[in-house]
């Protein structure tokens, strides 16, 4: 059993939030598996460690002080875990400061929306009750790309919806990419431009030095309206294990 804190002082309701984007199917899940959830309310206390086993930071809205910055790197050194859920393109200037949390480990936060014409989900086009056809969601992916680790022994899809790529170095790890068809988006066009890098792009890192992050590059992975497409859940709950060390 582990003590996880969800951060819900820098985004908003997440682990209470019963509505599509919110986290409240995910926190069933780890209640099931035993773990001790907590919500976190209020600016981080730096004085001292911070008291949870895993950090949950559900794409952060509210821009993190320096000290709580420090605290982070802290509780990662100091053997504790923390998962990140970013988002994509640079919503709310969010990208460069998060990556300087990450950055030490092996992980960077990039500025596009992973999409993909060939690998991604559709949705059926209606007119008056009758169903005219299917249309692609580009940057609605199936990832099927999946590097050996603990966190994905079962997987074999994840459906990633509107999501980050992660660009990563020692001591970090790719644990899941696009395939060869997908880009990085830089101008959401959803059209690949000269500037725009196409193939196998990471979604999801680990990393792993006294203490464990992981980064994915899409928040909605977990949410309550998405969580149950492909193995997403599981994907979910195996990451939070690793987080754990109970795998």
């Amino acid at each position: 059993m582990a003590l996880i804190g969800f951060d819900e002082y820098h985004m908003g309701s997440s682990m209470a939030n019963p509505e599509a984007d919110g986290l409240s199917s995910l926190a069933s899940i780890l209640e099931k598996g035993n773990h001790e959830l907590e919500i976190i309310k209020s600016e981080y206390d730096t004085s001292e460690h911070l008291p949870w086993d895993v950090v949950v930071i559900p794409f952060p809205k509210e821009r993190f002080s320096v000290e709580e910055m420090m605290s982070l790197q802290s509780h990662l050194r100091s053997g504790k875990s923390v998962l990140l859920l970013a988002e994509w393109g640079d919503l709310f200037g969010h990208v460069d400061y998060l990556n300087e949390f990450t950055k030490p480990f092996g992980i960077e936060i990039q500025k596009d929306r992973v999409t993909d014409h060939q690998e991604n989900v559709t949705q059926k086009v209606e007119l008056g009750g009758i169903i005219l056809g299917e249309e692609e969601i580009p940057h609605y992916v199936r990832v099927t790309n999946f590097s050996s680790h603990p966190i994905t022994s079962d997987i074999n899809e994840l459906i990633y919806f509107s999501g980050c790529s992660l660009q990563v170095s020692e001591p970090a790890v790719s644990v899941a990419a696009t395939s060869p068809s997908s880009f990085g988006d830089l101008d959401l066009d959803s059209e690949l431009d000269d500037d725009e890098i196409q193939g196998e792009l990471t979604i999801a890192a680990a990393s792993e030095m006294s203490g464990r992050l992981f980064v994915i590059g899409d928040s909605n992975i977990a949410a309550n309206g998405y969580i149950e497409q492909g193995d997403n859940s599981k994907f979910m709950q195996q990451v939070i294990d690793w987080l754990a060390f109970k795998i």
